[in-house]
């Protein structure tokens, strides 16, 4: 029996081995009451005194009762819990198991170290807080197969011991006792296995699919994380985003009851950069940047000249706020340490223009300033690729999303084919993407568009996809483009090149970050307060001290031994 069983009560009726935690103890007088609590709910106990079971019992023991349910006197009752107006009389208690002394107590809000409660995750687990976290995610599962076995979506899974191919991230390999000296890999993603699936006939796939990146100790990252993996035969991206729209509407319908409205606005790479600063905007800040160039063009404010001269431009955002000197100085800190040279700004009250660069203005930019009207004008002056992420930040930290209770979701599209990262070129989505003009790719690869599209919801990244490449040479000149030699690229993609090679249909897919979802949906800080079982930040377990080390018997098995173990 459980707690929720007790609605099927009524007043006066026996309770038979109802089981469950000590939530909590209280001595009165003559009388002793426990909370007790399940997985379904909370519920009054009554002890007399003649038990001594305020000396028996102690939080977290796990117990057996029988009793009586008996309504509570009206002057007694308890609004904020489901049986608050009943309680029970117990007559037998049987302790199944006790507790050691609690690491921290077993409440919805506690001020506990993080690692202290991965340390003791299964404790955590019982808090309310983080059951209401886990059941959302189990529900959003349900409600996603729900929704893909109305759509006729093929549920398939795919290895996850791989070969180890280069798709931005390192690799978590696995090493082979059969194999000796070869490895395994753990997948980033199903990404080339979905699209086989295509290349062998099927119209479609969907899979709940755990993935793996050996990152960089990031903010909010997981070495394994949960995604919705889709792919669709003869499919255009205008198709996927459909299907992806229809997908999302109903989750958010059935497992969180929220209704959202569809179609999704959309926006080009370039305007969500020149608009937003970024290529995740919370489009719920209706606040936007824009262009002061125009006012600068005859400047003798010489900083500002070289970079005009540069074919630079001057983007600024604008408050009605009068914002404080501490809060300009924090601001301008804030992007310094994302590389920024300074923020510019000017504060305009009434007819008087103050700030650092105020004395250096023309007659006629004053003029033209003034025109905005009492606020704070903030700029930054630069090529917009250089300084986009430095307006991002002014931009969230200045302005306040109108209603924090919408969910604001934008396409972004025709991203750039290749990004530079140190130098090199690297594919902005990854390299089995298809270019939106392959003559364009071939002669120009650099100013190159992609079939690219990611799904934006209030500012964060909830998904990416695209459409692929479905002719084997345009899949070997990215490869080539990327960097590759050809007998690189025959060692690591031959296979999958040889299978481009037998007729394949265009097709396109997408992918969801679950966990991220998750945690936006429930306004959480981290999306390690939706996953049962995470890691920390750097990767580990503190739960089962994962990783660990392998006795030096066991790794020869595998023919490989430790170099420098103490370091």
């Amino acid at each position: 029996m459980n707690i929720k069983d007790l609605e099927n009560l009524r007043d006066g009726q026996e309770v038979a081995e109802l089981t469950g935690w000590v939530d909590n103890i209280r001595d009165h007088g003559g009388l002793t009451f426990v909370d007790l609590r399940d997985f379904t709910g909370l519920i009054q106990l009554v002890f007399d005194k003649s038990g001594d079971v305020d000396t028996k019992l102690k939080n977290e023991f796990y117990i057996s009762i029988n009793g009586s349910f008996k309504k509570r006197d009206a002057t007694l009752i308890n609004d904020k819990i489901l049986f608050g107006d009943y309680e029970i009389e117990v007559t037998d208690l049987k302790i199944i198991n006790q507790s050691k002394t609690l690491p921290f107590q077993i409440e919805d809000s506690i001020e506990t170290d993080e690692n202290i409660r991965l340390k003791y995750r299964y404790l955590d687990l019982r808090r309310q807080p983080m059951k209401v976290n886990i059941m959302t995610r189990s529900n959003t599962f349900k409600s996603i197969r729900s929704i893909m076995n109305q759509l006729n979506i093929f549920e398939i899974d795919t290895p996850t011991l791989i070969k180890s191919t280069p798709e931005g991230a390192k690799d978590f390999l696995v090493p082979s006792r059969k194999s000796p000296s070869n490895f395994y890999a753990l997948p980033q993603s199903p990404q080339m296995y979905k699209q086989l699936f295509m290349m062998s006939g099927f119209p479609n796939y969907y899979q709940i699919a755990k993935c793996y990146r050996d990152e960089d100790s990031r903010k909010d990252r997981q070495p394994e994380f949960t995604q919705l993996d889709l792919e669709f035969s003869d499919a255009s991206p205008e198709l996927v985003k459909l299907k992806v729209e229809e997908i999302v509407k109903f989750v958010f319908s059935d497992a969180y009851d929220c209704k959202i409205k569809t179609p999704f606005n959309t926006l080009t790479y370039e305007e969500a950069i020149n608009l937003y600063g970024t290529d995740k905007p919370d489009m719920r800040i209706e606040e936007t940047i824009f262009d002061i160039t125009d006012i600068f063009t005859q400047t003798s404010i010489n900083f500002l000249n070289d970079i005009l001269s540069s074919q630079g431009s001057i983007k600024a955002l604008y408050t009605k706020e009068l914002l404080t000197r501490k809060q300009i100085d924090d601001l301008d800190s804030e992007i310094k340490d994302l590389g920024s040279n300074g923020l510019g700004w000017f504060k305009i009250e009434d007819t008087t223009i103050s700030g650092p660069l105020a004395k250096l203005l023309s007659d006629n930019e004053q003029s033209k300033l003034l025109s905005y009207g009492s606020g704070t004008l903030l700029f930054q002056a630069g090529n917009i690729k250089e300084i986009a992420n430095y307006l991002d930040l002014i931009r969230r930290t200045v302005f306040q999303p109108l209603n924090n209770d919408v969910y604001s979701f934008v396409w972004i599209e025709d991203f750039p084919f290749f990004e530079v990262e140190d130098g090199k070129l690297q594919p902005s989505h990854h390299p089995f993407t298809s270019p939106k003009s392959n003559e364009i790719f071939k002669d120009d690869p650099t100013n190159a568009t992609a079939l690219h599209y990611d799904l934006v919801l209030n500012g964060v990244e909830l998904g990416s996809g695209s459409q692929r490449i479905n002719n084997p040479e345009i899949q070997t000149l990215v490869l080539e483009k990327w960097g590759l030699s050809k007998e690189e690229i025959s060692d690591r993609f031959g296979w999958f090149i040889e299978a481009l090679s037998y007729g394949t249909p265009v097709h396109a897919g997408f992918a969801i970050g679950i966990d991220r979802l998750i945690a936006e949906v429930l306004n959480q800080p981290s999306i390690r307060d939706v996953i049962p079982f995470p890691k920390t930040q750097s990767g580990l377990d503190p739960l089962t001290n994962a990783p660990a080390n392998i006795e030096e018997e066991v790794l020869e098995e595998y023919n490989l031994k430790y170099i420098n173990k103490d370091e």
